[in-house]
Parts: C-alpha cells; sequence; structure tokens
C-alpha cells in the first residue's frame, strides 16, 4: 500500500521510486515482447481452431447452416484476421 501511495503522490521519494523501478526493469523488454507474441499466436490457434470447428460441421449432409453459426464464423475469421496482421515476430 505504502509503494502505491509513494506512486500516486508526488513526494520527494516519488523521483527515487521511479529511477529503481526504471534500473529493475532494464533488460526485461524481450522477455516481455515474447510473451506477448507468445499469447496472441496463443489466441490466434484458438480462433483458427474454431473456425475449423465450426467449418467441419457444415461439410455433413443434410445439415442446415445455423444463422448463429455464420455469424460466429464470420467473428472468429475477422479475429483471426486482425491478429494475424498485428503480430511481429521478434528478431
Amino acid at each position: 500500500m505504502a509503494f502505491i501511495l509513494l506512486l500516486v503522490f508526488k513526494t520527494n521519494l516519488w523521483k527515487l521510486v521511479i529511477i529503481a523501478l526504471d534500473r529493475l526493469k532494464r533488460g526485461h523488454g524481450p522477455v516481455v515482447v515474447k510473451t506477448v507474441v507468445e499469447t496472441l499466436l496463443l489466441v490466434l490457434s484458438s480462433s483458427a481452431y474454431s473456425v475449423v470447428s465450426i467449418q467441419n460441421l457444415w461439410t455433413g449432409e443434410g445439415v442446415v447452416i445455423n444463422p448463429t453459426d455464420k455469424v460466429l464464423l464470420a467473428d472468429y475469421i475477422l479475429k483471426a484476421t486482425l491478429m494475424g496482421n498485428n503480430i511481429q515476430l521478434p528478431y
């Protein structure tokens, strides 16, 4: 609680806390980027799996295409497309 209060109010210790946080976080940038990319890839693969599972429902004979499935399919494709375009793999 005291740490949060030091960050919220600009006191004499505020600058010292900011400098300490800056030094503590140095060198952790690549780890954060890799974690974010891995999370996005996991969500992207989940969306792709959902798209494939909905499309597999439609391949059966005599299957009536549900309007809800159409909306879900469009939503999953949109999410996968947006995430796929935004992922930049770290070098």
